[in-house]
């Protein structure tokens, strides 16, 4: 009899905690929306374009890249305008460039949506130099009240300059 009562609480519990992964579904759904909208903004590297979906205090951190910055530490802005202002710099080094994410698995729990994709990149230096490449990258958004309040990056780098080098 224990057993039966024990098996009859968990298929009660298993329901109710489906309920409430139910209720949870059209805010997840939201922030999938916000983040996917933000990936393709970001893809272009506008500012302009990024913007309506930054949160005011949006962090954008990319904790493997390494002699990015003027310091030579990684990518990390803090604030809506850092954030625009950081990427739309680094942008601006170049006469073209732009992102594509071919991603390859995406989920999301608690507002967190974690892109796994494969990044090609391509552009221009300022002395019409092309370059173009493909390398992994876990891409991390949190939205927050339906805006992005954080972005983490998570790049193979140090194969991108492998075959930098190599060409």
């Amino acid at each position: 009899m224990n057993s039966l009562f024990a098996a009859a609480s968990a298929a009660f519990a298993l329901c109710i905690s489906s309920l409430a992964c139910a209720e949870e579904t059209p805010a997840s759904d939201a922030a999938v929306v916000v983040a996917e909208q933000y990936l393709a903004a970001y893809e272009t590297f506008e500012p302009a374009k990024m913007a309506p979906f930054l949160h005011k205090d949006a962090v954008f951190s990319d904790p493997t890249s390494t002699n990015q910055t003027a310091d030579g530490g990684p990518f990390e802005f803090d604030g809506k305008e850092a954030v625009l202002k950081g990427l739309g710099d680094y942008a601006a080094q170049y006469k073209r460039f732009t992102l594509n994410y071919d991603v390859e698995r995406r989920y999301e729990s608690n507002g967190v949506v974690v892109f796994v994709a494969q990044l090609s990149y391509e552009g221009e230096t300022k002395d019409a130099q092309t370059f173009s490449g493909a390398e992994p990258i876990v891409t991390v958004i949190t939205v927050k009240d339906g805006k992005v309040i954080r972005h983490t990056d998570f790049f193979d780098y140090k194969s991108n300059a492998v075959e930098a080098n190599e060409n």
